[in-house]
């Protein structure tokens, strides 16, 4: 049996404080449902390639007994192992379960439930195919092995579970449900002394002995800057499960617009060449309780990062953020009244009146196309911005057109840029006042300058709207979001 690696013991060890204290507080979940083995004959877990390989999620499979067969296994011992999903050619309804996100599946170890704190997910490493259990809540946690391909060839891939993992169901009030754990059930201090993989840098058909040890890394590496038009990239979306899903998602991120993906309609929130970022979103989504999930992309539909202008050498540079745009409209208000068209209106005053007043502005979008969230925000730290303001309109609910009023939001160095602003368009209209508020949205984190994200007013609400149709209130709003900018520079 292969030695654990000494980066998997250092998280056994770092996990044995977490579940000690999981054990002294049980989580809700964990107290309510239980768990009954699987024939592993009859579940399988598999890499399930995107866009022709480009990137792997997790799929697995479990056979009714005695059912037509949903899964055919070709391969050798000790290498990868492909997988025809069979399942995919008929209907399977009583046959067989497929799940394929973390509703269906999560991590379980040592009788407690996992999922809110790790995520499954399959990552490239080398000449192989790693099904991890990563952290997301504390980051500083290195993520778990859970079991390896062995190899990579085209096709789906089954993987292949270290010593010690099972696949079992939950159950609950002692009933087994459709939901499948990843499980270990050994206490951590067994686990230690039991083994486990081999360390990650393996190549299959190795002798163990002759294998290094490289660690493993945290992430997969970002495709070098030559190959935007071609890379791996990450795509957060959260599942539409109801009317309300898309006005959770942007209490979090505000750019974040209705789609498509895999079939199923969501909110997309972003489209990141960094995993680390598009993690970053994930947790904020998970932390806010919505059913996240990370799917691979290739290079994102979306209108390239705009190009920089020559900026005169010691000129101050404001960069303005129109919202939305193109395929996403942003909020959909009263009689149809669209966000991106408010934003766009607001932003090309406010560049005018800067304009006039000296300022170099430049703007993420001068037209009507769709620039995903880590565009705006690199366009602006490559342009060496003094200021970033991405302008906005709220929406809620069509039944309640009594709320109204402005908003402004801020992150860490922006706060002095928030109130100059929030002020000035006050004192500039008759619009209510509804507070400079912080916020971790990507746009605020991720630039490196003072930033600030402007709600103008609710497209929902019947006073706010009344205003976005009249030209002359847009103008003042757009004059006092200019002014505040001149007054925080001093000009």
């Amino acid at each position: 049996m292969a030695l654990l690696s000494r980066p998997l013991k250092t998280f056994l060890t770092t996990a044995a404080v977490v579940l000690t204290g999981l054990a002294a507080a049980p989580m809700a979940r964990a107290q309510q449902f239980d768990q009954q083995p699987i024939d592993p004959n009859l579940a399988v877990a598999i890499a399930s390639p995107v866009r022709n390989g480009a990137f792997y999620s997790l799929m697995i499979l479990t056979q009714v007994p005695n059912q037509r067969q949903c899964w055919q296994e070709q391969g050798q011992a000790g290498g990868p192992v492909t997988v025809d999903p069979l399942l995919l050619n008929f209907d399977f309804t009583g046959a067989c379960d497929r799940s394929t996100d973390g509703n269906g599946y999560s991590v379980r170890i040592n009788s407690q439930d996992l999922g809110v704190h790790y995520r499954l997910e399959v990552s490239a490493r080398q000449n192989d195919l790693v099904l991890f259990a990563r952290p997301t809540r504390d980051r500083s946690a290195p993520p778990i092995e859970i079991g390896r391909t062995n190899g990579r060839t085209d096709g789906f891939l089954k993987i292949q579970l270290n010593p010690g993992w099972q696949m079992t169901r939950r159950t609950y009030n002692g009933q087994p449900v459709g939901h499948i754990y990843l499980t270990h059930d050994a206490p951590l201090d067994v686990r230690l002394a039991a083994g486990a993989a081999p360390p990650l840098s393996q190549t299959p058909n190795t002798p163990p002995a002759a294998r290094p040890t490289t660690p493993p890394m945290t992430s997969p590496p970002p495709p070098p800057s030559s190959t935007v038009a071609t890379g791996n990239y990450f795509r957060v979306v959260v599942p539409i499960t109801g009317p309300n899903t898309l006005q959770q998602v942007r209490a979090v991120e505000p750019e974040a617009f209705r789609t498509n993906a895999e079939g199923q309609e969501v909110v997309q929130v972003g489209v990141f060449r960094d995993r680390q970022r598009a993690d970053e979103v994930y947790n904020a989504l998970v932390a806010a309780s919505l059913p996240a999930k990370i799917l691979g992309a290739s290079a994102p539909a979306v209108a390239s990062t705009p190009t920089l202008p020559p900026i005169p050498q010691g000129s101050v540079v404001v960069v303005i953020d129109p919202g939305h745009g193109g395929r996403d409209p942003g909020a959909v208000g009263i009689g149809g009244l669209q966000e991106k068209q408010i934003n766009t209106a607001i932003s090309n005053r406010v560049q005018q009146q800067l304009a006039a007043a000296g300022i170099t502005v430049l703007m993420t979008r001068s037209s009507d196309v769709f620039v995903d969230l880590d565009a705006r925000a690199q366009y602006a730290n490559r342009a060496g911005a003094s200021v970033f303001v991405s302008i906005h309109a709220n929406a809620i609910s069509m039944s309640r057109p009594e709320v109204n009023g402005l908003e402004t939001y801020y992150f860490s160095s922006g706060e002095r840029l928030a109130r100059s602003i929030h002020a000035s368009v006050l004192g500039n209209t008759d619009m209510r006042d509804r507070g400079v508020r912080t916020a971790r949205f990507y746009v605020l984190r991720y630039t490196t300058m003072p930033s600030v994200l402007v709600e103008t007013g609710f497209v929902t609400g019947s006073q706010d709207a009344a205003r976005f149709r009249d030209p002359a209130a847009v103008n003042r709003i757009a004059d006092g979001i200019a002014q505040g900018i001149l007054n925080y520079l001093g000009r």
